[in-house]
């Protein structure tokens, strides 16, 4: 039961300051995942990648709402460029 409140609180205070900033969250979830919850380096990095694709996956539909595929499209080579940059820095 603690295990689940403080993965809770860790997640209410992750989204509350990526929302706050910004930001996806993936900035203050590696350190919990490290320091809190003892995962490897390797590990907490790949398991926060992979929550950050589930993240971006699920908010292209309602992003898709506001912004038309069609201009996203437009611009298919900026696009491009930082996926191969993200998956180059990972």
């Amino acid at each position: 039961m603690r295990r689940f409140l403080l993965t809770f609180l860790g997640g209410a205070v992750i989204g509350a300051l990526g929302g706050l900033i910004g930001l996806g969250g993936a900035e203050f979830r590696l350190p919990l995942l490290i320091g809190l919850f003892g995962f490897a380096a390797l590990d907490a990095v790949i398991l926060n990648k992979a929550m950050s694709l589930v993240v971006v996956a699920s908010a292209l539909p309602f992003r898709g709402q506001t912004i038309p595929w069609e201009t996203v499209a437009a611009h298919w080579p900026a696009v491009v460029n930082l996926l191969a940059g993200s998956l180059a820095g990972a």
